[in-house]
């Protein structure tokens, strides 16, 4: 984790409200969904740039990991923030009785995708039908039964992902989860083939991703903070993408497995395939949300079974926060 300095916090407060009657920072601790990784750059570079600082917070950015349940923490209270992979995570937080809302995704298209090796004879997804297809398990409640519905996989087909991708490697026709912005890089530095990669977003699946969640209770008693939270991951996005190089210092000394080869994939890749801008954030700004994309996406789950008909999706999200930022 990292934090704002002792003498870049004063410097600010200074600059800020003089130098009598400093105010001290509201503290905020902002936990990922996952290690520090190019994926959550803008929130490094706001961080890093003082962004958060200028507005009121003093932020905490602490690393997810293997055995850390982002959505555990945040109902009970150990963090006053999260990163969900997708909408659905604060739909699930909802439904169990906890009010939880997304109020920033830096995502508008989602990493998630599938990889075939490029000789297993796979053009398509429903080439994949009949083939083993490698899915962990967050994925049995999220694209799992999607794909089923659209295209015919059968549940015969499913293998465990344990995060490792030498059992893909071992088979040639198999298929293995994935996202775009790491794991093909990863496997061919490994030696392995250059594979072929089916983006989900292509392909009818496509929720908002890495998504910022707070409780219900911190908008209530702290929403100049919460407002904070989002101008400030809005400018370090923003600045982010104009010039990675902090940020990519920062990532790689705390996740030293960020080698300067696979944070400039990620990078170069989220931008190649427009995961981050869209015509959306073109007109509205960075991590923009709209109530078209829940309720779009909310209807999916629905009629996948997922979740009930009579889920209210519109407890999940506020756009209060995003209106009142700066584009």
């Amino acid at each position: 984790m990292i934090r704002v300095t002792r003498l870049a916090f004063a410097t600010l407060a200074v600059g800020l409200w003089g130098t009598t009657g400093a105010l001290a920072n509201e503290p905020l601790n902002f936990l990922l969904s996952w290690r520090a990784q190019a994926e959550n750059g803008g929130y490094y570079t706001a961080l890093l740039k003082g962004y958060y600082a200028a507005c009121g917070l003093d932020v905490t950015i602490r690393q997810g990991g293997a055995g850390i349940d982002p959505m555990q923490l945040l109902t009970g209270g150990a963090v006053d923030a999260t990163l969900v992979s997708q909408n659905d995570g604060v739909l699930r937080m909802n439904e169990a009785g906890f009010p939880a809302r997304a109020v920033f995704a830096a995502f508008q298209r989602s990493p998630q995708s599938f990889d075939v090796h490029p000789d297993s004879g796979i053009a398509s997804f429903e080439d994949m039908r009949g083939h083993p297809i490698m899915v962990a398990a967050g994925g049995n409640s999220t694209y799992w039964p999607f794909f089923k519905q659209k295209y015919g996989f059968s549940d015969e087909q499913l293998r465990t992902f344990t995060g490792q991708f030498a059992p893909f490697l071992a088979d040639k026709k198999a298929v293995t989860q994935d996202l775009i912005t790491n794991g093909p890089y990863v496997i061919e530095q490994s030696g392995g083939p250059k594979v072929k990669v089916f983006l989900f977003a292509d392909y009818g699946y496509n929720p908002y991703s890495s998504v910022v969640a707070v409780p219900q209770k911190l908008i209530d008693q702290k929403p100049k903070a919460v407002q904070c939270l989002v101008e400030g991951s809005r400018k370090g996005w923003t600045e982010y993408l104009k010039d990675p190089a902090p940020a990519f210092a920062e990532i790689a000394k705390i996740a030293p497995e960020n080698t300067p080869g696979l944070l400039k994939y990620a990078f170069d890749t989220m931008l190649k395939n427009k995961l981050v801008e869209s015509d959306d954030t073109a007109k509205a700004g960075i991590g923009i949300m709209t109530d078209e994309r829940w309720k779009a996406h909310a209807e999916m789950l629905v009629k996948i079974g997922l979740f009930k008909p009579e889920t209210d999706y519109t407890k999940a999200y506020t756009l209060e926060f995003l209106k009142n930022a700066a584009p």
